[in-house]
């Protein structure tokens, strides 16, 4: 793996695109991700290129590592995933309808979205798929953004986040659902947070319950899961 191919994830995460488009034949193995649209040196040529023009302009190769032929080409990469210093992970999910859902999620619902942990899922080339899989962030209380630079701007932007609302869900297996609603503040002094220290999803909407949730035996009435 290049210097060069952290920089292409930072890129073409900002970006707020990813299309898996044609496959292309693998031709280094042990490569995850290469750059075939433009050198380290072009890369860098103008800095008055904003970050969106830049990941337009190239073509990421994407090798799954599980040693077959073919490897796929993304064009206008779109993550589903993406690591920080935080546990848990930022998700997204791309619906039909346009813009984003953004979701920041711990351990547990990365398995409720069935999401790898520790390595980086990449957006479905099936809409169909990718809409169910919005659904199911619905179903965590996801956000929907008009677009990737909306949801920037809003985190970059100064406000009082002790009045954000926040949402905890927990889904019981013997059916219905738990939802918390509240705001960072509120959250912030009782420590709600605790809820992330679920093991599985019914620890957590035990926990959820504890700390005066709502229970509703039909989903629809406590959510909005329409994509």
């Amino acid at each position: 793996m290049t210097m060069l191919t952290p920089t292409l994830f930072l890129i073409a995460a900002l970006s707020g695109s990813y299309l898996f488009s044609v496959k292309a034949t693998r031709r280094h193995s042990k490569t995850r991700t290469r750059d075939i649209g433009q050198s380290q040196a072009t890369l860098w040529d103008s800095e008055d290129d904003d970050v969106d023009t830049i990941a337009q302009s190239r073509q990421l190769v994407y090798d799954s590592g599980d040693g077959d032929d073919e490897a796929f080409l993304l064009v206008l990469p779109h993550f589903r995933t993406q690591f920080g210093v935080r546990s848990g992970a930022a998700v997204r999910g791309y619906p039909s309808r346009g813009g984003i859902y953004v979701l920041h999620c711990n351990p547990v619902e990365l398995d409720f979205l069935q999401l790898d942990r520790f390595h980086i899922a990449m957006r479905a080339a099936d809409q169909k798929e990718e809409d169910a899989h919005c659904f199911n962030m619905r179903k965590l209380g996801a956000t929907w953004w008009e677009s990737e630079e909306a949801y920037a701007r809003r985190a970059m932007e100064w406000y009082d986040r002790t009045k954000e609302p926040v949402t905890y869900v927990g889904w019981p297996s013997s059916g219905g659902v738990w939802v918390l609603r509240t705001t960072q503040g509120d959250a912030s002094e009782r420590g709600v947070g605790r809820i992330n220290n679920a093991f599985n999803m019914e620890e957590r909407w035990r926990v959820i319950r504890d700390m005066g949730g709502i229970f509703y035996e039909n989903p629809r009435d406590g959510l909005d899961l329409d994509v």
